[in-house]
């Protein structure tokens, strides 16, 4: 297994830290790219607000709009406020890839991003993740737990359902940088492979402690999900898969089916389900999909089937 490219690649880095303080890095990373993007956000928004007072009719009434939107920024259900929390994650991957570059001194590409098949992996990964997401809906929706309420097939929903597509793809490309990509090789480097998995998993799990409608259950699939997206990494050597994934499943989620995502509004969806009942260990309650028993099920059959794959590609090298 310490054959794969992502593994070895990393090997080039002129930094390698410890098993402890990889993932302070790591949490350092996620911190710094949000503050980041959220003080330029406020700080352009002031500027913007201010200059336009200064033109006159036109200009107030520009300034009267940009407050709008500032006041938009505040309300959790927002399309704007989405857009924005999803371009923030642009700013996280921005810091990985400047502390790769500039300290670690090694180039971008060592994170996974190789240019061979790289848009046949996104896809693949992508469809995967609409797969598995919808696997799990349709499994809920035989088990009476979720219902169908409503579609919204006018342009603007359209338009921005579409629109998301790319920003929820940068979402996902960015956690799995951190949590995998980078973190990854990081600890594997230091400890055996196995252990690397298991905190970086671990890792994932607790960048989400802080949304709402939190769950023991909805901590073990977090967790889950990050040593599904770890053996997937492994298998195909690549980000683009699991970054794929990753935006696809959370895109399904939010503006696809309309079901929070990890306990999170996402604005205008194509189509609207609504958990039922009040069992929230198979429903998932208010975290979402992510929270219910269904979801480790599918989660722990990939999991099992990702092993097996890497088990016999091990053997026969």
């Amino acid at each position: 297994m310490k054959d794969k490219r992502i593994l070895k690649d990393f090997e080039t880095s002129k930094m390698s830290l410890n098993i402890y303080t990889s993932p302070l890095l790591a949490f350092a990373f996620v911190f710094i790219g949000e503050f980041v993007a959220y003080t330029l956000y406020g700080i352009s928004l002031l500027a913007l607000i201010g200059l336009a007072r200064n033109f006159g009719e036109a200009g107030q009434a520009f300034a009267i709009y940009l407050q709008t939107l500032q006041q938009s920024l505040m309300d959790k259900t927002g399309d704007f406020r989405l857009i924005l929390e999803l371009l923030a994650f642009g700013f996280i991957l921005n810091t990985v890839f400047r502390w790769t570059r500039k300290v670690e001194k090694r180039p971008i590409r060592t994170l996974g991003f190789y240019r061979e098949n790289f848009l046949s992996n996104l896809f693949k990964g992508f469809g995967l993740g609409l797969a598995l997401f919808l696997l799990t809906l349709l499994g809920l929706v035989a088990l009476g737990q979720y219902r169908f309420e409503s579609i919204h097939l006018n342009p603007y929903s359209l338009a921005f359902v579409v629109f998301t597509i790319p920003f929820w793809i940068l979402q996902g490309t960015a956690e799995e940088v951190v949590s995998r990509a980078w973190l990854l090789p990081q600890l594997a480097s230091r400890t055996n492979l196995k252990l690397a998995v298991l905190i970086s998993s671990l890792f994932f799990t607790l960048l989400h402690v802080g949304n709402s409608g939190l769950t023991p259950l909805s901590l073990v699939n977090l967790f889950l999900f990050g040593a599904t997206m770890s053996l997937y990494l492994l298998k195909t050597d690549t980000v683009w898969g699991i970054a794929g994934i990753h935006g696809a499943w959370n895109f399904a989620q939010g503006n696809l089916f309309g079901i929070l995502v990890s306990g999170q509004q996402s604005g205008t969806s194509l189509m609207t389900f609504l958990p039922q009942g009040d069992q929230g260990w198979l429903s998932g309650g208010s975290f979402g999909i992510e929270g219910s028993i269904m979801t480790s099920l599918v989660l722990l059959l990939l999991i099992v089937y990702l092993a097996y794959q890497l088990k016999k590609e091990n053997e026969r090298m």
